[in-house]
């Protein structure tokens, strides 16, 4: 591979569309995986584009085509990665900026981080679902480089730093360097943007300069456009993993098999449509001299020197082999349901699946929606650090994203406590626990949002012991109102702070 001084074309206008269109290895060995995956989670019309529908032998093309339009996806990868963004992102991820906080621009980039009308949360949010699709996306942080005179003219403008988001089917090329003190660092970058008509630009950065080149499609032509010094001296560019890979710059995908799984489906939905269509539509065999019709109260008419043996019949399958492959179908949306360890969310109807099961499968998904966190967590204060460079400052705040995301099945929790307490058990105190644990079940995650995180004390685990000095009594007497002590049973629990009021303390 080329050093990064051989690799870019200093400001002449060459024509080098070798050059201009060199990719990694990486990127050639999966650039159809990444396209499949993209196509998976997309659906609709670029599934039916990609022609992931197995021909038969002996098809013709039009056949194909018929077969094709004739059959749609059920699209497993959307559903998922649509219920793991909805946990992630259903509680508010805190954001401690820092310095940052009254940054000129700031309030204008979170309303629009990418100069395209897109809020900074619903940014992190396709960043988020992305990722999961191709196992990584690549976040590029810049800003427009107008000469102004003042930060006033700066703000005046919306010149400001912005985010944009590269899937890897679109970064041609990438390289890391290792530095003294052992950090790897992005030294190289090169990304495919815009196409007008049949013209590509393309961008490549180092750490001296910013290239654009533009390659003509049509013409098979291309060459430099513009050059400008790289300000920062580094690459404004964040790698967000959904699973890192022992390649730098390549992600696991986090539905990968299920795309997989998900195609094989397809081809399943479209044998269960050719076999009704068999069943309902039977073939006709006849020689080529007996006239027939086709449609309701048809006529059949034969030659009369017709031979016996050679009288027309018809072709049609018994459609027995239908069930086999629906069984074949269920078996497999199980499969996806225990990959993506969302069985107990998923289903559409009781899943035979024990309390230990469950919980477990709960557990599992709670750990890989937690890993997805810590990625994003580590990922977005990457985003911001580079962000804060373009303003001249360093960002020394932290990201905050949930780590616990609460997933259980509160309504069979609470059905299986009630039954415990219906049974009539005679011990005061295990009726006394059962109350506790429903109590807990139905408000886990209520007070989550009170101030400092601090979740109230439950009447019936609150001790009174009786209040000496104005510090135990303010701690204590906010504990039982936050908790749902009435003024009466707080009188009647302490009478000792009729007392305390009394000596002015």
């Amino acid at each position: 591979m080329p050093s990064i001084r051989d690799r870019v074309i200093k400001g002449d206008k060459r024509y080098a569309v070798d050059y201009i269109v060199e990719a990694h290895d990486a990127f050639k060995h999966y650039l159809n995986r990444w396209q499949f995956l993209g196509d998976s989670y997309t659906g609709g019309y670029e599934y039916f584009l990609g022609r992931y529908l197995e021909p038969y032998h002996y098809e013709s093309r039009d056949d194909y085509e018929k077969r094709l339009r004739q059959i749609g996806l059920d699209n497993h990868v959307k559903s998922i990665v649509g219920i793991y963004n909805s946990f992630l992102f259903r509680k508010d991820v805190k954001r401690d900026l820092g310095n940052l906080e009254n940054a000129p621009g700031i309030n204008a980039f979170m309303k629009d981080a990418d100069l395209d009308g897109r809020s900074f949360d619903s940014f992190i949010r396709e960043m988020s679902a992305l990722s999961m699709v191709y196992g990584n996306v690549w976040v590029i942080i810049d800003k427009p480089s107008i000469q102004v005179g003042t930060r006033a003219e700066e703000l005046e403008q919306d010149i400001r730093p912005y985010v944009s988001m590269f899937t890897p089917d679109n970064v041609l090329d990438w390289e890391y360097s290792r530095q003294a003190n052992g950090l790897y660092t992005l030294s190289y970058l090169k990304v495919k943007e815009e196409i007008v008509e049949n013209k590509q630009y393309i961008r490549e950065y180092t750490p001296e300069e910013v290239n654009v080149y533009l390659v003509d499609g049509q013409a098979k032509t291309g060459g430099l456009v513009s050059t400008t010094p790289n300000m920062l001296g580094r690459i404004p560019a964040v790698p967000v993993y959904a699973q890192r890979s022992p390649i730098r710059g390549v992600g696991v995908s986090a539905i990968g098999d299920i795309a997989d799984i998900q195609r094989e489906l397809y081809e399943m939905g479209s044998e269960v449509e050719q076999i009704i269509r068999l069943t309902n539509h039977p073939s006709l065999v006849k020689t080529a001299d007996t006239e027939a019709s086709a449609g309701a109260g048809a006529i059949i008419q034969m030659p009369q020197n017709l031979e016996p043996n050679l009288k027309p019949y018809l072709l049609q399958p018994n459609g027995a082999s239908i069930d086999s492959v629906l069984n074949a179908i269920r078996q497999k949306i199980d499969g996806i349901d225990r990959m993506a360890s969302l069985g107990g969310i998923r289903s559409i109807e009781s899943r035979r699946l024990s309390g230990i099961g469950l919980q477990t499968e709960f557990q599992m998904l709670n750990s890989k929606l937690a890993d997805f966190a810590m990625n994003l967590e580590h990922a977005e204060e990457k985003i911001w650090r580079c962000w804060a460079m373009y303003q001249g400052t360093s960002f020394d705040g932290e990201i905050f994203y949930p780590r616990s995301f609460s997933i259980q099945d509160k309504a069979n929790d609470v059905a299986m406590l009630k039954m415990a307490k219906e049974a009539n058990i005679g011990d005061l105190r295990i009726n006394e626990e059962l109350d506790k644990k429903i109590y807990e079940t139905i408000t886990e995650g209520f007070y989550e949002d009170l101030p400092n995180n601090q979740t109230p004390v439950q009447k019936n685990m609150m001790e009174h012991p009786p209040v000496t000095n104005l510090n135990d009594m303010v701690t204590h007497l906010r504990e039982m109102v936050t908790g749902g002590y009435t003024d009466e049973e707080i009188k009647q629990l302490h009478p000792e702070l009729a007392e305390l009021f009394t000596r002015g303390e």
